[in-house]
């Protein structure tokens, strides 16, 4: 699909969007601030939705069965949490 150059409307890529780093960490904290934790929670899920979880279970130190219980339960240690991102990277 082609845009018209005097539209206001832009191409975008919403995976792209999802794996930007810069709006992962913002939105983390926004929720941090907010007291929020379940969007935390809901924001590293997104992005590992975009990352593909089964690919980062398969290189990582982490059984993808503990990726989905952790994501699922809505209360994980932080330690997991920093696996889960570590996984990611």
């Amino acid at each position: 699909m082609k845009l018209k150059k005097e539209t206001s409307i832009r191409e975008s890529n919403p995976r792209e969007e999802l794996l930007n780093e810069d709006l992962i960490g913002r939105a983390v904290w926004e929720c941090l601030k907010e007291g929020d934790s379940e969007g935390v929670i809901e924001v590293i899920s997104i992005y590992l939705e975009a990352v593909n979880k089964t690919e980062v279970a398969k290189q990582s130190s982490l059984a993808r069965s503990t990726m989905y219980h952790t994501l699922k339960s809505k209360n994980p240690t932080i330690k997991t949490l920093a696996k889960l991102v570590h996984a990611c990277i």
